[in-house]
């Protein structure tokens, strides 16, 4: 039996900080002088507005953030968060990543209960210490936007003990399935639920 978490970030590339991002190119990439000056610049003077109606703000300077649409903020986005993974090896073995979804992964023996005590644990110490990673890199967990399904037969799912994992200050509980870029996810990794969500929208799709 497999536990997957899927940790969701709030306005993830919009909080990247400029200075930190700086100083990981450096230190995690090894940029330097010319290079390094290259992505300062791209990065620093720019600036915002917000239009609502037709009547347009004040501009105002931005000192984080990457953009989303571009080619780099993504590639960005990665390497600013490339030591989580050194936390999260700490306390489980898998973890995969596309720009800012996160999901981690941790199998143990169905039926074995001590077993699911221990993987809970892991699981759970885990998401701890990346939320104070997080906070220490000015990112943010949004704790009740996290997302837990346990994979397995329906046998052994039967035997699962704890159907919650604490993220924060919320208890996250087991759910039937869950969307994971795009894709619906069941229990049994089957993609009834994905072909039922897409037969529903075609649907309600307008006819010409």
């Amino acid at each position: 039996m497999t536990l997957l978490i899927l940790l969701d970030l709030s306005a993830a590339f919009d909080t990247v900080d400029h200075p930190i991002l700086l100083d990981r190119l450096t230190k995690v990439v090894g940029l330097q002088g010319k290079a390094h000056y290259w992505f300062r610049s791209y990065l620093s003077g720019r600036s915002q507005r917000v239009a609502i109606d037709g009547s347009m703000s004040m501009e105002f300077s931005l000192d984080c953030d990457v953009p989303q649409g571009s080619c780099l903020g993504p590639l960005l986005f990665v390497i600013y968060i490339s030591s989580l993974f050194k936390i999260i090896e700490r306390h489980i073995p898998q973890v995969h990543c596309y720009a800012d979804d996160t999901q981690l992964y941790l199998s143990f023996r169905p039926g074995d209960d001590d077993a699911q005590v221990v993987a809970h644990r892991a699981m759970e110490a885990c998401i701890k210490d990346i939320r104070k990673w997080m906070i220490d890199g000015r990112l943010l967990l949004n704790d009740t936007k996290t997302e837990f399904l346990a994979i397995g037969t329906r046998q052994q799912l039967s035997k699962l003990r704890s159907s919650s994992i604490e993220v924060g200050d919320q208890k996250i509980y087991h759910s039937s399935g869950v969307r994971n870029l795009g894709v619906m996810l069941d229990e049994s990794l089957g993609m009834n639920s994905h072909i039922d969500q897409i037969y529903v929208q075609g649907l309600l799709l307008p006819h010409s």
